[in-house]
């Protein structure tokens, strides 16, 4: 039923409709246990799915990150948000610009030997 004009609008139209509705049969004790053992344990944590949008450039950067870790793509980026939340959760507080780059001049450059 897709419209409105498709739904029973009488109570015989109804009782049409209620006639021509077929159900599953119910499920047996052996199917209903091995659906049951299919189900994370008790006490497991719920994992929500997210849809998100990402650049073509960022979701190829996400793919080519997660390979290098030999991680599926969404192992890597469910870490990067938990890394994130970590540092952000750990008082983290906002300086200035000015600050930032006073901080940074007193940096000695890096070597690098060849």
């Amino acid at each position: 039923m897709s419209g409105n004009s498709e739904m029973p609008r009488t109570p015989e139209e109804l009782a049409a409709f209620m006639d021509e509705l077929s159900f599953e049969p119910t499920a047996t004790p052996q199917e209903e246990a091995a659906l049951l053992d299919s189900l994370p344990p008790a006490g497991s944590a719920v994992m929500v799915v997210r849809s998100l949008r990402l650049p073509l450039e960022l979701d190829q950067a996400v793919a080519t990150a997660a390979r290098s870790a030999e991680v599926p793509k969404t192992t890597w980026i469910r870490q990067a948000i938990e890394m994130a939340l970590a540092v952000q959760a750990e008082d983290d507080q906002p300086i200035s610009r000015a600050e930032a780059l006073r901080a940074l001049t007193l940096l000695r450059p890096a070597r690098h030997v060849a």
